[in-house]
């Protein structure tokens, strides 16, 4: 099933402490990108209860789930692990047991244990919140008939529009390894007078997951890192998207577009999932391919050249639709509706 595109209405009815329980990893207020921490605020504004795993021992959140009428565990994946055995005994001995829900973003694994890891969780789940869906379902069928509801990635609060404008190229940033030929094709293929490669910091430290030991580039991050990585969206007029060869609706699709930076994406790896969202080519973004993205690349850069009406008017209308619908205070509202309802 798919997430509503618009804000379901607050109820007014304020929970009671401990009614509603988020379960979060420690780490994601300092974390690189701050949407889910955003998206942790929003919840906790309405009434959720935060324990931090890593922080709270594990048997005052086991305490706190069995009591909850909801439970919200946020890529918990090892809480799950290490304590499978108490959480199932209690769901099979307690006929009150509170509704469990599930979020997840990356589904994609390389070890059994990885895929047994999360599998767990979501069997143990009543409700899943997914990222990615459609990826899901593909790779853990043995949940697929489960209710899992889409909860795409959204803007955090930095990333606005702004007349920032220092550069002429098309940016491109993000890691270049193997899962991403896209990026790769790009860097090998486009000129630098119409393409500015940036290197990412990327994404190390993941919170909750013990094993994402890859080292940050700490120059890469005070450069590049939240606020700042905002700032270079607002300083680029478009740059290059792609969803990897897993086909994900990454986060930079809505940063990008909620930055004003006009987002050129790779249809066969974004397309099918932003028109499931209601973004359509040329009127919110550009659509390119491998064949042709030399030349889609080289024309938006001449429309920038010329302050072309139509690169303003599609930069313009992919701006509102994410103020309206995919800003992290719309997400956590979304949420919080799904797991209340």
């Amino acid at each position: 099933m798919t997430l509503s595109q618009t804000l379901a209405r607050e109820s007014g009815v304020a929970p009671a402490p401990g009614e509603l329980v988020l379960c979060v990893p420690f780490g994601w207020e300092t974390y690189i990108s701050l949407e889910f921490h955003e998206l942790h605020q929003g919840l906790v504004a309405r009434g959720w209860t935060r324990l931090c795993i890593g922080e709270t021992e594990d048997r005052e959140i086991l305490r706190a789930i069995r009591t909850a009428r909801v439970a919200l565990l946020w890529e918990a994946y090892e809480l799950l692990e290490r304590n499978a055995v108490s959480l199932e005994m209690e769901t099979a001995a307690n006929a009150r047991a509170c509704k469990r829900i599930v979020f997840c973003d990356d589904v994609h694994y390389f070890t059994e244990h990885r895929r047994q890891q999360r599998l767990r969780a979501f069997c143990w789940a009543d409700l899943i919140l997914a990222t990615y869906p459609d990826r899901l379902a593909q790779w853990f069928p043995e949940v697929a008939a489960k209710p899992i509801y889409w909860t795409p990635h959204a803007a955090a609060s930095y990333f606005q529009p702004a007349s920032a404008l220092s550069s002429d190229r098309v940016l491109l940033t993000g890691s270049r390894t193997w899962p991403y030929p896209f990026r790769q094709f790009c860097q090998a293929k486009l000129a630098d007078t119409v393409c500015a490669v940036v290197d990412h910091p990327g994404y190390p430290g993941y919170p909750g997951d013990r094993a994402n030991t890859h080292q940050a580039d700490l120059d890469a991050m005070r450069r590049l890192g939240r606020e700042r990585y905002a700032a270079l969206l607002n300083s680029h007029p478009a740059m290059l998207v792609c969803g990897s060869i897993f086909g994900y609706l990454v986060a930079k699709v809505f940063e990008g577009m909620a930055a004003g930076c006009l987002v050129i994406a790779e249809r066969a790896s974004l397309g099918e999932r932003l028109s499931a969202l209601g973004f359509i080519e040329g009127e919110h973004y550009v659509g390119t391919d491998l064949l042709h993205v030399i030349e889609d690349v080289a024309r938006v850069r001449d429309q920038c050249l010329g302050d072309d009406p139509a690169w303003r008017c599609v930069v313009g209308n992919a701006a509102r639709k994410i103020s309206d619908q995919h800003t992290t205070s719309v997400r956590a509202a979304q949420i919080h509706h799904i797991c209340t309802q």
